[in-house]
């Protein structure tokens, strides 16, 4: 997210605050052209998350529990998502729309707040994923939403669909190893990403690719790669660049892929629902009480989920 989208998002703070008030439902929904009560005979649902400025590729995975109980419950359902994450999506069976969407074609449309400028003139139900958690985020909005809904309880999405074990080859992986995948990059709030919080994961990832029964998965984007200054004494495999999200799905659905090591970014989120631990440093936000509320409640993503540990 550059520098303009972070203006954008303190607009659309500020917004919320003064301007939509008599729209918003405690704790973070707000609602658009349309009434509590008609919230139940809402029928056809969009999920509009295709916003390459403010879904980034962790958001999408907040969303899959709920579009996955909202199919479940019986309502017609479509889902736009970014280039990246629409193979993973379909994959997944999330009914992706195939064809232009038309807002005014639906009951309903649900998204992130920051795409308020884009849909509050259609009846929509806006989630601030970042205010007023209590609860693990894809927990609070599963709990949130059954409020106004008909909805039945949570099952997960078959992740078995990304079992592919010709992904080791594709990318030349060893088969005698156990395998870390490991990242120093996050997208998002990047800029308070210290070289002190690198170091404790530099620190901790050598103690794995220093033993020789592991070996080191770098993945990252192809900025990554190009901006990256870090200085590696260790050997790892780099997959920055050439990786999909569908690959890394496949990669972590492999056996001898153990663990994460990062920032609370999208990998992380990807090995909790796919039931595998993280080793991860917290970016941090900018004000006390929002770092704690995330900390708390965005680095894991239900209740009861103990797959991520955080480093000091």
């Amino acid at each position: 997210m550059n520098l303009y989208s972070y203006a954008k998002k303190i607009v659309h703070i500020i917004y919320a605050k003064f301007l939509t008030k008599k729209n918003f439902i405690y704790p973070n929904l707000y609602l658009f052209n349309l009434k509590r009560d008609e919230l139940c005979d809402v029928k056809r649902v969009l999920f509009a998350l295709n916003s390459r400025e403010y879904m980034h590729l962790g958001d999408h995975l907040f969303f899959i529990p709920l579009i996955k109980t909202f199919i479940d419950s019986g309502y017609h359902v479509e889902v736009t998502a970014t280039k990246p994450m629409l193979e993973t999506f379909k994959m997944l069976n999330l009914n992706v729309a195939t064809n232009q969407v038309k807002f005014e074609d639906y009951d309903l449309i649900i998204s992130r707040f920051e795409l308020i400028r884009r849909l509050k003139y259609h009846k929509a139900l806006l989630v601030h994923v970042s205010k007023n958690l209590t609860k693990p985020i894809c927990e609070q909005m599963l709990v949130e939403f059954s409020k106004y809904f008909k909805l039945k309880d949570f099952t997960a999405p078959n992740y078995g669909v990304f079992h592919n074990e010709k992904i080791a080859e594709k990318f030349k992986l060893p088969q005698n190893k156990k395998l870390l995948m490991f990242n120093l990059y996050c997208d998002a709030s990047s800029y308070l990403i210290t070289q002190a919080k690198k170091d404790i994961l530099l620190n901790f990832v050598k103690e794995y690719a220093t033993n020789p029964h592991y070996a080191i998965l770098m993945v990252g984007s192809k900025h990554d790669k190009l901006f990256d200054k870090n200085v590696y004494d260790f050997d790892f495999i780099d997959l920055r660049g050439i990786t999909s999200v569908r690959d890394i799905f496949e990669l972590v659905s492999l056996a001898n892929v153990e663990y994460y090591i990062g920032f609370d970014a999208f990998v992380m989120h990807v090995f909790s629902l796919l039931k595998k631990r993280s080793f991860i440093v917290f970016r941090g936000r900018v004000t006390k009480k929002q770092d704690t509320m995330l900390r708390k409640y965005h680095v894991h993503l239900f209740e009861n989920d103990n797959f991520v540990t955080l480093l000091k």
